[in-house]
């Protein structure tokens, strides 16, 4: 079978587990293989978008530009000799990545440690992913967003690790809770649907919930979370707060939407590289007391985003390859 057909049979979500695991081995043994996957996955996904709202045969009209753009070469498959035992731990949990719309950007890693198996997942910016865990449970992941798990099966709690943003649709289990660990704080859950925002470069967690209940564990301190509430907690003076939100704010982006309501410039230019993989030149002083609100589409070049921000305040910018400088009127 050759590379066209194999990726053609995964994308439509035809493979079984144990192919599963052996095409993503084969997409991850060497940058080609990435880039041919990633670069057919990308016309899979525009087209994916248009056939949903009945426009396109995705099938047809993927094969068609795929060809056009002889993208496909003759490459040998490598087949890595990897250890079937250890595969077959991994295969403990189930790893889906799924299409309609996402380019998964995926970057793995499997380590042993004290004979459990910690799945590390890493989304980069630019990207978002969807996985399926063992146990049911849904994850969506943001651009620049890490999540690890441990998948050994005796452990009482499910527990992952998450630096960034993520939703979670988390299947009950009354026997074993699931725990999501992030810097500064701890949520239990047995089954619920939330959101959660951790990253790095930002100094507050934002927990928000869309359904169910969850528990908080912080600074020694517990709170239960109610439906359309969020809590946000600031790491550097350990300051935390609750309030009644409108959670399709904060959960759209799996949508491929943002939406900011009375955010500051410097918050919203944040998300904007994170999403489009650029990075932004601005002077601070200049936009430090601005505030903006609307909605972003993914699907919407870069300089859409410029262009809104135009509307507010007169601007003129320039893109050099992945930097953009922006430079008030």
């Amino acid at each position: 079978m050759d590379n066209k057909a194999k990726i053609l049979q995964f994308l439509q979500g035809e493979l079984n587990e144990e192919d599963q695991i052996r095409f993503l081995d084969w997409v991850y043994s060497c940058p080609e293989n990435q880039k041919e996957y990633f670069q057919q996955k990308d016309i899979w996904d525009s087209y994916k978008m248009q056939s949903e709202k009945g426009i396109v045969n995705v099938k047809r009209e993927w094969r068609t530009l795929s060809n056009r753009l002889d993208i496909f070469k003759n490459t040998n498959t490598i087949t890595l000799n990897k250890n079937i035992g250890f595969w077959m731990k991994i295969a403990a949990i189930i790893v889906v990545v799924f299409g309609l719309g996402w380019s998964s950007n995926l970057v793995s890693d499997f380590l042993i440690v004290q004979d459990d198996i910690v799945h590390k997942l890493e989304v980069p910016k630019g990207q978002r992913s969807k996985l399926e865990l063992a146990d049911g449970t849904e994850v969506w992941l943001n651009s620049d967003s890490k999540l690890d798990f441990s998948i050994n099966n005796e452990n009482k709690e499910r527990v992952v690790n998450l630096e960034g943003e993520a939703f979670f649709h988390v299947a009950r289990n009354v026997e074993k809770p699931f725990i999501v660990k992030v810097k500064g704080q701890e949520l239990k859950v047995l089954g619920t649907s939330f959101n959660v925002r951790s990253y790095k470069d930002e100094e507050s967690v934002y927990t928000t919930l869309e359904e169910g209940s969850i528990e908080v564990s912080v600074g020694g301190r517990k709170i239960i979370l109610e439906p359309n509430q969020q809590l946000i907690f600031n790491r550097l003076s350990n300051r935390l707060s609750r309030k009644a939100v409108e959670t399709n704010y904060y959960t759209v982006w799996r949508d491929g939407r943002y939406v900011f309501d009375n955010e500051s410039f410097s918050d919203v230019m944040r998300m904007v590289e994170r999403w489009y993989d650029v990075k932004f030149i601005y002077p601070d002083e200049f936009f430090k007391e601005m505030h903006f609100s609307g909605v972003i589409k993914r699907t919407k070049p870069i300089e859409h985003v410029l262009t809104l921000i135009n509307h507010t305040t007169p601007i003129r910018f320039e893109i050099k390859g992945d930097t953009v400088s922006i430079i008030p009127e």
